[in-house]
Parts: C-alpha cells; structure tokens; sequence
C-alpha cells in the first residue's frame, strides 16, 4: 500500500495531466452526444446519441472520481507515510569529478595534505569484513590485468570505489572501478542485485612498474564510509 502510495507521490503531475486531459476529452464527446441527441429526427439516431452520451458520461464521471482521489491522496495521505518507509535518496558518484578549491577568509592558510607514502598506507581498514579486499594481498606482484576481489556490503551500502595511487608527491587517488550495488563473497547472502565477489579490474600495463598503493572506499546513504581497506602492490612489467 505504501509503494502505491509513493508512486502515486511521485509522479502525481503526469498523472494529473493525463487524467485532466482524459476528463476534458470525455467531457467534449459527451456535449457532441448531446448535440446530436437534440437534432436527431430519427428514433435510431436518438438511440445512438443516447449510448454515445451516457457512456461518455460514465467515463468522465470515472475519471474525475480518479482526478479526486489523486489529489486527496498525495495531499492527505501520502505526507502521513513515515521517513523510515521513504526510499533514501542514493548520492551519484563521478569519478571524473574536479575537486573545488576551498575558500579562505583573510588572515587564514590552507593547511597541506599529509604526503602518502608506504609508511602512510593503513591495512586496519581491511580487517572490516564487510569492506575489504580479499585478493590480492597486500605485498603481492601484480601484471597485466588483475580481478581485485572482496565484499563491500556495509549496512545502508551507497556505492564503493576502488582506487590506486603511485605513491608520488603531489599525485592522487586514481579510479579503478566503482559500482553502485554491494559485492559480497560467493555464496554469501547479500541484498538482492548484489554482485558476488569481483570489485573490479585494473589493466597494471597501462602505468609505470613500481609500487602502488590500492584502496576500497565504501560509502552509506548518509555519506558515511568506514576506514578505507588500503594495500600495497608491486606492479612489474
């Protein structure tokens, strides 16, 4: 009942306009009905002008007993619904989105990111076992194309992004993969759409050899997202 409701809510201005237009179409053919009623000489077009007349009149009595109902459930019922039964509105990820400067007030300096390197780089975040990266395994040497498998299923799961960074001054996190539906292990029971197991794939012959660092973000509907799993890799020709 609810998700009728919601529905209804949601989409109350089509279904205003489709069925006002419905109204007013029934409503001209019922007066053209009545016009032909009332210049008919014969009893069998009298006949016919009164069917096309009261079938007109039912439709357009139906629909606006429908017009009615939409407006006194989107206006009356539909706010009644609690939030809890609401859908939570799901963020949208870009990856190719650009950070925007921050603005400083006079006076005020913008403080300088800690520089990631591999004594920087935290594993506490992959003992969450339900945002992790389960292969491969931090230390190990990756070529060619690598399937990074792991769980990212956290209660109110969002979205997750995987990610690697070379460790470089003045460099960023780099996309790897993202996905919008969680990933849990084989066989496991997760929401219905889960995707079981594979985070996502990274083409290592598209960078230099050298060592890497790769995390998984998770991220909630309220935009929280626990202590990213981060690794380090050793990418080889």
């Amino acid at each position: 009942m609810e998700e009728a409701l919601l529905f209804i809510e949601q989409n109350q201005t089509w279904l205003f306009l489709i069925v006002g237009a419905g109204c007013a179409i029934y409503l001209l053919l019922g007066l053209r009905a009545y016009r032909d009623l009332q210049a008919a000489n014969f009893e069998l077009e009298r006949e016919r002008a009164v069917t096309r007349l009261t079938r007109s009149g039912a439709m357009f009595a139906l629909l606006a007993a429908a017009l009615i109902a939409t407006y006194l459930l989107t206006t009356f019922v539909s706010p009644a619904i609690p939030a809890a039964s609401r859908p939570t509105p799901v963020p949208t990820v870009s990856l190719l989105a650009t950070p925007r400067p921050a603005t400083l007030e006079p006076g005020q300096t913008l403080a300088s990111p800690t520089p990631l390197n591999v004594s920087t780089i935290d594993g506490a975040g992959c003992q969450n076992p339900q945002a992790t990266i389960l292969t491969p395994a931090s230390g190990d040497t990756l070529r060619g194309e690598v399937r990074f498998m792991g769980i990212a299923n956290i209660p109110g799961f969002a979205f997750y992004k995987l990610e690697y960074h070379d460790l470089k001054p003045g460099s960023t996190w780099m996309a790897i993969s993202a996905g919008n539906r969680p990933v849990c292990e084989e066989g496991c029971e997760a929401e219905e759409g889960a995707e079981e197991g594979e985070l996502g794939t990274w083409d290592t012959s598209l960078v230099m050899p050298g060592q890497y660092a790769v995390q998984l973000v998770v991220t909630d509907t309220l935009g929280n997202a626990p202590l990213p799993c981060q690794i380090l890799v050793q990418v080889v020709p």
